[in-house]
């Protein structure tokens, strides 16, 4: 049975010992020194000097959303590694609930097979062959795979037998374990199986409910009200008197202590609101909330009828390339920011002009900062003196969805327009919510 060691003893680690077991696992690194010395689902929690010193027959599996930095250390160190963003999205979580009802349709049937692919989910498939007296010829690397990479996985991995395409039978099904994207188009010669893409295999993904929503919106105008600290709840005032259509998100209920506005829809992907505040979510006054399958922790058997349940996509390609949903009944991409959900939600609704308020995309350098928190006296949130040097612009992959977004917005005929005040959001072209919306 294959073991690593987890780099993260937190939420993705939690994950990553819960589907696939902890008895995989032999440690947790994690640079908190608040962890230290301690144990993680019985197993140590150590630093990455330990591990060089005590684990490294293992592989590391960087578990963090956005690992890249880990990831060009271990990479120029030539230490092996999985990312376990390149894992089918179900294997991180999302959707795991409803996917593992429907694993045994995933099983390859197939008596002979070979594995495509060089990623953790690979190993397993390669694995499970064999367990399962499957006739299993070997593992054929991609292309894009480096020689460096190879070697390594060669030194990590002895007992794998690696195989090049030319060398496989005709009669072999080849798996493909990696984006079909990804593969070699030469493997279309033989037999393919993809069994990286896991919608295919789970009809529950489909939402009968939200497909009832597909461009019931047409030609109308929504706002998309985020949580950022240039959002105010004379904003909020604003457009509930101007009965304004609204989409909020994740904590944004935390300010309806402050005002009577309510969103007309609520959306949440991120699987610590969820997973924390779901008590909040459930007794929301939102006549529509769609929550992600992202939480392998929440009770989504107990929701009540206001609740629509879609599949959330994050995996490395999708944040990657910024990926954009055109059937949000079926799944939508998560690139790391529920407005980029909730714009794929607005427009597959048929909305075709969209506003986005308080979306500063910034976090504050100790934490993201909410609009209903208190604000530091000598810190203005609106125009040019907005203190630039308390806050950090968002990752680059969640502006490469943005861009992705207004292209293919702009494809569809639909205006995206950005109504927050100051901030760092410059993809969509600005426009003042006051003037947007006078008596």
């Amino acid at each position: 049975m294959v073991k690593f060691v987890v780099w993260g003893a937190g939420d993705r680690g939690h994950i990553a010992a819960e589907i696939f077991g902890s008895d995989r696992i032999v440690a947790f690194i994690d640079s908190d020194p608040q962890k230290a010395g301690k144990t993680f689902y019985d197993r140590p929690v150590i630093d990455f000097a330990y591990y060089k010193a005590h684990y490294s027959d293992y592989a590391i599996l960087v578990s963090l959303s956005m690992g890249q930095s880990i990831v060009e250390m271990l990479d120029k160190e030539d230490i092996f590694f999985f990312e376990y963003n390149e894992c089918p999205p179900e294997l991180i979580g999302y959707g795991w609930k409803r996917a593992r009802k429907y694993l045994d349709s995933l099983k390859t049937e197939e008596t002979k097979a070979a594995v495509y692919g060089h990623t953790l989910y690979s190993v397993l498939m390669y694995e499970y062959l064999h367990h399962s007296g499957h006739e299993c010829v070997g593992l054929i690397f991609s292309r894009a795979l480096s020689e460096k990479r190879k070697e390594s996985f060669g030194r990590m991995f002895p007992f794998i037998t690696v195989k090049k395409l030319d060398e496989i039978d005709a009669d072999t099904t080849i798996l493909e374990t990696i984006r079909e994207d990804e593969c070699d188009s030469r493997i279309h010669g033989w037999k393919t199986k993809d069994i990286y893409d896991w919608k295919r295999f789970i009809p529950e993904y489909k939402n009968p409910g939200i497909a009832e929503m597909k461009d019931r919106y047409k030609g109308k105008r929504c706002f998309i009200v985020a949580t950022g600290p240039s959002l105010t709840v004379d904003d909020l005032e604003k457009l509930k008197q101007h009965r304004e259509f609204c989409i909020g998100v994740n904590t944004i209920f935390k300010g309806f202590d402050k005002t009577g506005w309510r969103p007309d829809q609520y959306v949440v992907v991120d699987v610590d609101v969820m997973n924390h505040l779901g008590s909040e979510i459930r007794k929301m006054d939102v006549k529509e909330k769609f929550i992600a399958d992202a939480s392998i922790d929440f009770d989504y058997d107990s929701l009540t009828e206001e609740f629509y349940i879609y599949h959330s996509i994050f995996t490395k390609s999708s944040w990657e390339r910024g990926l954009i949903s055109d059937d949000f009944s079926e799944y939508a991409y998560n690139s790391g920011s529920v407005t980029a959900v909730s714009l794929q939600l607005a427009m597959y609704e048929g909305f075709d002009e969209i506003y986005l308020l308080g979306c500063d995309c910034s976090y504050a350098k100790t934490g993201f900062r909410h609009f209903n928190e208190p604000k530091e006296e000598e810190a203005n949130v609106y125009g040019t003196t907005f203190d630039l040097t308390r806050y950090v612009t968002a990752s680059e992959a969640v502006v490469n969805s943005y861009q992705k977004i207004k292209e293919y917005a702009e494809q569809k005929g639909i205006k995206i327009y950005n109504a927050t005040r100051g901030g760092y959001l410059e993809v969509f072209e600005r426009v003042n919510l006051d003037d947007l919306l006078q008596d």
